[in-house]
């Protein structure tokens, strides 16, 4: 990641390069940084430009942009998962790290969380982890240089691993350089806070979006759109974008699921069709089965309202064959409540880790009860 890949944040890029230039390199640093701004993007770029800084071996800006220099450290939120039994901390998790600050550097914690297998734990920064890391920041660099430390999400470190952390940003080694990133400072401690010097990242312009993702090869229709829809979060905008690729998926399964479901009321035999659904739908991960739940629930919605003619309300754009008018008549006052909270108790059960061929196949042959209730 380098500064040029930084999406806006211009100003403070700026005075970042001044203070570099003029040897003004605070020891503590903390970027505030609203979700989707890019903190955690600005925090690599400044840590290779200072590592890089007088340092003309070979290789280092190679080992920098894979992320494996071995004198750029960082620290980030980790939990127990199917992998790491005890006592997790930050490098025992080092591949799916680098492989989420590649593939999604404006990430928020539960698509880390999604990455690792624990979005249904509570990460945190604890004291194993600064204690790994006093270990490391004893040692000499290893380029002669600059050590940094990325702090990523530093608002989830605990109240023990913040004194332990103090200590060492009191009196840290000499050329050693602390950047916490965080999207609130809300939760950390004032002692942390006031040792530090604060940069605030500022939303992302509408412009800095759009011609984010049109040099990704996104029209320039859609990128204008997600854009808008971002509010200044490149990840909201990004997540738009995947969303409506998804959502021709979602609305083909929807189709089968429902037309099955119409069927199934003059032919018992089509439970055999529903069956077949629901397995098909378990085998997807559980996030991609919420997603299709909100989608469901969303067409519902949209059924109703267009049943009622309030059709400026209605959000929901076929991109297949469905006849969405014949299928509105059938969503009404008198089962739309029921329709909505069966869903719900889906979405409830598989955030619980609930059997999902259950629990599709339990609400399918509701909604062949309820999709025909006037």
């Amino acid at each position: 990641m380098l500064f040029d890949e930084v999406i806006g944040q211009e100003f403070l890029k700026k005075e970042l390069i001044k203070g570099l230039s003029s040897d003004r390199i605070a020891h503590s640093q903390l970027f505030l940084s609203p979700e989707g701004s890019g903190g955690l993007s600005l925090a690599i770029a400044y840590a290779r430009m200072i590592i890089e800084k007088n340092n003309t071996l070979e290789g280092t800006s190679l080992k920098l942009s894979e992320l494996k220099h071995p004198d750029l450290h960082f620290v980030y939120p980790v939990a127990i998962n199917k992998e790491v039994k005890s006592k997790p901390i930050s490098s025992m998790f080092v591949e799916s790290w680098r492989e989420f600050v590649h593939k999604n550097p404006y990430g928020n914690l539960l698509d880390w969380y999604l990455k690792i297998g624990v979005e249904n734990k509570q990460g945190k920064i604890g004291n194993d982890e600064v204690e790994d890391l006093v270990k490391k920041m004893s040692l000499k660099s290893y380029e002669g240089g600059w050590k940094v430390t990325i702090i990523w999400m530093a608002e989830k470190l605990n109240i023990t691993a913040t004194n332990k952390l103090l200590k060492l940003i009191e009196e840290p080694p000499k050329d050693t350089l602390f950047i916490f990133v965080c999207e609130s400072t809300d939760l950390m401690a004032e002692t942390l806070l006031s040792r530090c010097q604060t940069s605030k990242l500022s939303r992302l312009s509408k412009k800095n979006i759009e011609e984010f993702l049109m040099k990704k090869g996104i029209d320039k229709a859609t990128a204008s759109s997600a854009a808008a829809s971002g509010f200044g979060n490149l990840r909201i905008a990004l997540k738009s974008i995947s969303e409506s690729e998804n959502n021709k998926e979602f609305e083909e399964w929807f189709l089968k699921w429902v037309r099955t479901a119409f069927k199934v009321r003059k032919n018992k035999e089509e439970v055999l069709e529903l069956v077949s659904w629901s397995k098909m739908i378990s085998k997807t991960g559980r996030e991609i089965q919420k997603s299709f739940l909100s989608f469901s629930m969303n067409v519902f919605r949209s059924a109703l309202l267009k049943n009622y003619e309030i059709n400026s309300l209605v959000s929901f754009e076929p991109k297949t064959d469905i006849n969405f008018e014949s299928f509105s008549k059938y969503v009404n006052g008198n089962n739309i409540e029921d329709i909505f909270s069966e869903i719900e108790e889906a979405q409830k059960g598989i955030q619980s880790n609930g059997n999902a061929n259950m629990i599709f196949m339990d609400l399918s042959l509701k909604l062949t009860r309820l999709i025909q209730k006037q």
